[in-house]
C-alpha cells in the first residue's frame, strides 16, 4: 500500500499560532507527534511481527470473551484495536510496541477473573504476561540497535566552553505517522518551510526558549540558541561535518549551556539531541509518484547547474 505523504506548513504572519515555539532536549530524537510535538524518534514504517504466538491466543481470548459478553464499559478504541492486530498477526510499530511494554503498569489488576471488572480483560487484549513482557524486551532491543546504528542527534562541540550543535530539522525527510484523523501517512517539512520556521523562531525572539522531553513543567534557563544556519550549498553553507549526508535546506542550531543539571545530563547521555516543537498546518498530501518525480527533477536540476 502506498502511503499518503503530508506536507507540514506555517504561516509567515506572527499572529498565527502556526509556528516553532520550543527547542526540547530529549532522549530519543524523532519526530513524533502530530501538530504539537516533533521529537525525532525516527518512526518510519519499520514494524515487527515476531511477538510470541501466547500473545496472539491472549487476545484472541479477549476478542471471544467480548464477543459473547461485550466489552462494557471496558477498554479505549485504541486497547479493542491493538487485540484485533495481534489477534491477527499483524505488523506492530515500535510506538505500538513501546504502549504495550507500557501496559506492565496494569499488571496488578491482571489476575483477576474475567467478568471481574476490566482488568483481565484489557491484560489479555494487550497480549497478556506474553505480549507484555515481549514488548519490554523488543523495546530495548530496537533502541540498542538503533542507538549502535545511528550517532547522537547533536555533538558536544566544546566541552569547556558548554556549546552543543546539530540538527534541528531536516529538509523532507519522510516521518511515518498514524492517527485516528489521517490513518497511516507520512509528513516532511520543506526546505522552504524550514526556512520560513526558522526566520519565524528568530523574529519572535524564542532563543532561549528550551525545555526537557516536550515538558512545559520543565522549561528551562541557562540554555539558550546563538547560532541558526539553514544548510544552503549554493551560498556555501554546509552541513556540520558529522552530519555531511544532511539535505540542503535542514536547520542547523548551537546552544550555550550553562545549567549546570541540564550539562550533566547531556555529558552523560540522558539527552541526544534536539526536537523542535510546535503548531503546523496539513496540506493536501503529496502522492510517492508526485514525490519520486519532484526529486527526479531536482536530481536533474542540480546535474545541470554542475
Amino acid at each position: 500500500m502506498t502511503l499518503p505523504i503530508y506536507e507540514l506548513k506555517i504561516s509567515e504572519n506572527l499572529t498565527d499560532d502556526a509556528e516553532v515555539s520550543y527547542v526540547a532536549l530529549v532522549d530519543e530524537p524523532a519526530i513524533k507527534k502530530d501538530f504539537l510535538m516533533f521529537n525525532e524518534d525516527v518512526q518510519f514504517a519499520e514494524t515487527y511481527n515476531d511477538y510470541p504466538k501466547a500473545a496472539s491466543q491472549n487476545a484472541k481470548a479477549a476478542l471471544r470473551y467480548a464477543e459473547e459478553n461485550g466489552w462494557g464499559s471496558c477498554g479505549t478504541a485504541v486497547g479493542k484495536a491493538r487485540a484485533n492486530q495481534l489477534a491477527n498477526g499483524e505488523n506492530i510499530s515500535r510506538d505500538t510496541i513501546a504502549r504495550m511494554a507500557a501496559f506492565e503498569r496494569h499488571r496488578q489488576s491482571s489476575n483477576k477473573a474475567l467478568g471481574d471488572g476490566c482488568g483481565r480483560l484489557m491484560w489479555l487484549a494487550w497480549g497478556g504476561d506474553a505480549g507484555v513482557e515481549w514488548a519490554s524486551r523488543k523495546l530495548k532491543q530496537i533502541d540498542k540497535e538503533k542507538m549502535s546504528s545511528q550517532a547522537s542527534y547533536f555533538q558536544i562541540e566544546n566541552e569547556e566552553q558548554r556549546i552543543i550543535s546539530g540538527p534541528l530539522m531536516v529538509a523532507d525527510e519522510l516521518i511515518y505517522r498514524n492517527n485516528d484523523k489521517f490513518g497511516e501517512h507520512f509528513v516532511k517539512f520543506s526546505a522552504e518551510t524550514i526556512k520560513a520556521i526558522a526566520i519565524k523562531f528568530a523574529k519572535k525572539h524564542y532563543q532561549n526558549r528550551v525545555n526537557l522531553m516536550h515538558d512545559q513543567n520543565q522549561i528551562v534557563e541557562g540554555v539558550t540558541m546563538f547560532e541558526s544556519f539553514i544548510v544552503d550549498k549554493t551560498r556555501g553553507i554546509q552541513p556540520m561535518k558529522e552530519f555531511s549526508n544532511i539535505t540542503d535546506g535542514s536547520w542547523f542550531g548551537s546552544f550555550y549551556v550553562e545549567n549546570e543539571m541540564v550539562w550533566q545530563d547531556i555529558k552523560n547521555g540522558t539527552f541526544k539531541g534536539f526536537s523542535v516543537e510546535g503548531m503546523f498546518d496539513y496540506e493536501q498530501p503529496v502522492t510517492a509518484e508526485e514525490n519520486a518525480l519532484k526529486k527526479i527533477s531536482q536530481l536533474l536540476n542540480e546535474l545541470i547547474e554542475d
